[in-house]
This record gives C-alpha cells, structure tokens and sequence, in this order.
C-alpha cells in the first residue's frame, strides 16, 4: 500500500533543517567511481555552532538542559558536489544511473545516492525533553522558544518577536530570492532556451521562469510516482492538516526499472537542453544566499 505525504511550504522546510527532524536534499554517497570527499568547512556551519552554543548557554541560564547539535559535514561523492554547482559531465554521470532521484531509490534500495532527500542526524536534546514530566516538558519547550529567539537576534541579528516570526521573515526572504532570480534578464533568456528546447523535443513546459524551469523535469516525474501512489492507495485524499497530499508508491526493484529508464532519457534531455542554463543558476543562487542569511544550509532541490 502506497504511503500518504504532504506538500510542505517553504517556511516549514526551512525548520525541519533547523532542527534536524526532516529532510533536506541530496546524496550521501558517491556514484560508482566517483570518490568521496568531506564537505569543506562551511560559514553556515561556523554559525550553527555559535547559534547552539549561545542556545545552550541561555538554557542553562533558565535551569535548563540542552545539548549542542551540530550534524557532522555529510560525505558526498565528487560528482555530486561539481554536479551542486551546473557542472555538466558530474550532471550527467549522476543522472545517467540516478535520472531525477524520484525512481532511482526504488532500484537501488539502500543507495544514499538514490535519495533525493537526505535526513538530518538527530542529536540528544528529544530524549532529554521526552525524560521530563508534562509540565517540565512544556516548561522546558518555552524557554528554548525564547532562547531561539534570543540567539536568532544575537547571532543573526534578525528582530524576531516569536519563532513564528522567524520562519515567515525567512518565507518572504525566499519569496524575494525568487523575485531576484526570475527578473534576472541572463536568466530568463537561457530559461526561455531551456524551456523552447524541451518543448522541441516534446516536453511539455508550463512556464519558463527560471526557478520553474529548475525543477520542471523533477517535477514531472514527482506527479508521475504520486500517481502511482494514489492508484494503490485504498482511500486516497486531496489534504491532509490542510496542505496537500501526496502519495509515495511501492514498486519492487523490477517494477520500478521502466519508470527509472524513462526518467533517466528525460533527466538527460532535460541537461542537454539546460546545459548553459544550470551553471548560471547555480551561480547566482539567491535562494541559497537567503537561507545562509539566516543561519542555515540552503535546501536545494
């Protein structure tokens, strides 16, 4: 039986990377024959260790315990790093085996680099809470509210008055990151070309903005295994908790091969198309400036 998600908005992505409870993008591992590095230092990471390190003290402060979480650099393979930036022989040698990454974790069961998404490492701080009574808990859950707080001004310097907050100024950062990408003229022609070749070789593309055409393949395949998902599902439902759902399928190795072969000819044609369009996006990568800005690796798609 196919097993029922959500489409999560942008501000409730951005926390499950704070705080390490979801998923965030990309591969663990390497591709056959590619070498795996470590990820080299990062500010980002620089500024979580302060951000936890401030949190905890502040805990402390209010007879409280809080463990510092920082997730270890994750180990990807060369080919997937030089693929992160438009780099099109990495781009292709990832998606002639792995095509989008929607099928592919269905073929290779147990490959990291199948994932599309990757899960963030949990540290010690639910156990710690779940270790309380009910009121110590609650009382332990508003005093990290108004620690976070606290530090997201100190560290970031961002005026936030709640955690809420926090997320809806960094929604609307990322709502302008794309207003900047989609008004970029360079961007908007090469994504014109993108668009004009994939329509040429039959795709079909339903707008050309730029940070459209990012995902336009990916997406595709996304509403393909949705599909698939839904037509197992005994009840399928349009919402769940009021945003929409979506259906993850279950296919053995074999019957997940055709639908893997099919994405890997469009991840293709998708590059070949995209070829001059990926490194310039990926350069310019506004988005990514925007979630630094607040704190936090960018979650890429």
């Amino acid at each position: 039986m196919s097993r029922v998600l959500t489409t999560m908005p942008v501000a409730a992505l951005a926390l499950a990377a704070l705080t390490g409870c979801a998923a965030g993008p990309g591969a663990g591992a390497a591709p056959a024959g590619s070498a795996t590095v470590q990820a080299p230092p990062s500010p980002t990471r620089d500024v979580r260790r302060q951000i936890e390190t401030e949190r905890a003290a502040c805990m402390k402060r209010k007879g409280f315990r809080y463990e510092i979480h920082v997730p270890a650099p994750r180990k990807v393979g060369d080919d997937e790093r030089r693929a992160g930036s438009g780099d099109y022989e990495a781009m292709k040698r990832v998606r002639q085996k792995y095509g989008f990454k929607i099928f592919a974790k269905f073929v290779y069961p147990g490959d990291p680099a199948a994932e599309r998404y990757f899960v963030l490492p949990h540290g010690t701080n639910d156990g710690i809470k779940q270790s309380l009574s009910e009121t110590q808990a609650v009382a332990w859950e508003e005093a990290d509210n108004d620690c976070r707080t606290e530090v997201v001004r100190k560290v970031l310097g961002k005026t936030v008055t709640t955690m809420e907050d926090y997320y809806s100024q960094l929604n609307r950062r990322l709502e302008q990151a794309d207003r900047e990408t989609n008004s970029d003229p360079r961007l908007i022609g090469l994504a014109q070309d993108f668009a004009d070749c994939l329509k040429g070789k039959g795709y079909p593309v339903s707008s050309a903005r730029p940070t459209d055409m990012r995902e336009a393949g990916a997406r595709a395949m996304e509403k393909e295994a949705n599909r698939i998902g839904r037509s197992q599902a005994e009840n399928p439902v349009d919402e769940v908790g009021g945003m929409e759902a979506t259906y993850e399928p279950e296919l053995t190795v074999e019957q997940a091969r055709p639908y893997l072969a099919r994405e890997i000819k469009a991840a293709l044609d998708d590059l070949e198309c995209g070829r001059d369009f990926y490194p310039a996006f990926f350069a310019g990568d506004a988005a990514k400036k925007a979630y630094q800005e607040f704190g936090h690796e960018a979650i890429q798609w």
